[in-house]
């Protein structure tokens, strides 16, 4: 057991979520990737921040994907991002993203699209330090390698001749991620689906957890195998109750379909999109006056 007196003792990683993006998301923040999939486990509390600080900021490169939702289409539709890798964006059986095709429709951000797999590929390969990932090769039957800004590119195959399929390597600058419970340490526990967000964690520079729940260190030293993300890796913990509202926390609450056909809805137009996120980002001063505000109207409804 190592002398923690000697080799100098943990220090608690816990913050708030305003704490949280002031030190860890640089004002121009090289590349991002917001965890989760769909509606579910997005760090929503953390991308709701960035939006409320989104003066001066810029994401120059927003990594959404493999399957993007509610937290890309607000910092596309804030006007913070400047190009998107994309393998999908949208709201499942809600529909497609609405600040997402506004913005792309009129030009901006820059979009490189990419297959769900290929971009998964390209982030393991980012964070293994391996210049670029190979996909596969039925990529040559799809329109992706001939679309504008393409990542798609052809080398030749020095062991069965021809040509291979490669895409750069991504290694994002943050990672937004939420894992349901957590130790002040940073060791991470993941209560149900992971989807891609260990694989997002373990290649990026620098990790923010929102967890629901802080636990005992003593967790991870009975149950080392279940540490999703390794307390190493995190540059912060972020403990926040409903933290992923509007979409899940697996093993702690479902999705709010009431209030994702209310963002849907309201960011169907410009001056609806900033009216939401004057309501839900810019007015609430902490998490709990947006989860009265959510809950207040809600059941006015």
């Amino acid at each position: 057991m190592v002398n923690e007196a000697a080799a100098g003792e943990r220090r608690s990683k816990i913050c708030t979520v305003t704490e949280a993006i002031t030190r860890f998301v640089p004002a121009t923040c090289p590349s991002l990737v917001v965890g989760g999939m769909h509606l579910h486990n997005m760090p929503m509390a953390l991308v709701r921040e960035i939006v409320r600080q989104r003066a001066g900021r810029q994401i120059e490169t927003l990594i959404a994907g493999p399957a993007a939702g509610l937290g890309a289409d607000l910092l596309i539709g804030a006007g913070l991002v400047r190009e998107a890798i994309v393998s999908y964006i949208g709201l499942e059986h809600f529909g497609l993203a609405p600040a997402f095709r506004r913005a792309a429709a009129a030009g901006r951000p820059v979009i490189h699209d990419l297959d769900a797999f290929a971009l998964l590929e390209a982030v393991r390969a980012g964070g293994a330090g391996l210049p670029l990932a190979v996909v596969l090769p039925g990529v040559a039957q799809t329109d992706l390698p001939a679309a504008p800004h393409s990542l798609y590119r052809q080398l030749p195959d020095p062991y069965r001749g021809g040509s291979a399929w490669v895409v750069p390597a991504i290694r994002p600058a943050v990672a937004l991620i939420s894992c349901q419970e957590a130790d002040a340490y940073g060791n991470g526990f993941f209560r149900g689906a992971t989807f891609a967000d260990r694989t997002l964690a373990l290649a990026a520079d620098t990790v923010i957890l929102l967890v629901e729940k802080i636990v005992d260190p003593a967790a991870a030293l009975k149950a080392p195998l279940a540490v999703g993300i390794p307390g190493f890796r995190v540059a912060a913990v972020v403990p926040v109750g409903f933290g992923c509202h509007p979409t899940s926390s697996h093993r702690y609450y479902n999705y709010d379909d009431v209030h994702i056909q209310t963002y849907q809805r309201l960011a169907a137009t410009e001056a609806g999109f900033w009216d939401y996120v004057k309501r839900y980002c810019d007015e609430p001063a902490s998490q709990d006056d947006y989860m009265n505000r959510v809950q207040e109207e809600e059941w006015q409804r």
